[in-house]
């Protein structure tokens, strides 16, 4: 369980955080870029959070820590290649960075108040979006791709054989047998002119 702190920090920052990234995005003009800005501004926010009182107006308050740790980047040169869109229209924050920029809290808050019970909870809190997605290898098993129930694998079998039953049975009674006496011909015969 996150230490209380952290979770009221983060239940204040989760209706503002997609305003913060589209703010973010359109100052340094690439993904990368705006989340390493964000995790440093909510870093210093949240430090502050923890050490004084809570500000009344929470959301202008994280705004500030944002547009400082954009004016110090830029002057540092961080976004010097960035491509700066002009207006962008407002873009939701993708869950990976959010369950990042969380993470980075549940750490802040662990340090913060040390290595306390709390703490340790924190930091072993389970948080479905970092858990790592299971790869299976490819070619396990063929019939994974059909998704397809043994029974129904029973029922496509046996139409396709049964299908093949009847091509065979028609062929086989609609082919014409040569007359008793006559070999069977594969080939026209040739016509001979008159003598």
């Amino acid at each position: 369980m996150i230490d209380s702190s952290g979770r009221r920090f983060i239940g204040l920052l989760d209706p503002q955080r997609d305003g913060l990234y589209t703010r973010a995005l359109s100052a340094t003009g690439s993904a990368s870029s705006a989340e390493t800005c964000i995790q440093r501004a909510v870093r210093g926010a949240f430090r502050e959070f923890v050490q004084g009182q809570p500000p009344r107006d929470f959301p202008a308050w994280v705004q500030r820590h944002l547009e400082e740790q954009i004016t110090a980047m830029a002057s540092m040169g961080a976004f010097a290649g960035a491509n700066t869109p002009a207006a962008p229209a407002t873009d939701a924050m993708p869950a990976d960075i959010w369950a990042r920029l969380a993470a980075a809290i549940q750490i802040e808050s662990v340090k913060i108040h040390g290595a306390t019970e709390e703490g340790d909870a924190a930091l072993l809190a389970y948080d479905p979006l970092l858990v790592p997605k299971k790869k299976s290898p490819p070619g396990d098993d063929l019939s994974d791709g059909l998704n397809l129930s043994p029974w129904s694998r029973f029922v496509v079998a046996a139409t396709i054989v049964l299908i093949i039953g009847v091509v065979a049975t028609v062929v086989l009674t609609t082919r014409h047998a040569p007359p008793d006496g006559q070999p069977a011909t594969t080939q026209p015969a040739a016509t001979r002119p008159a003598p």
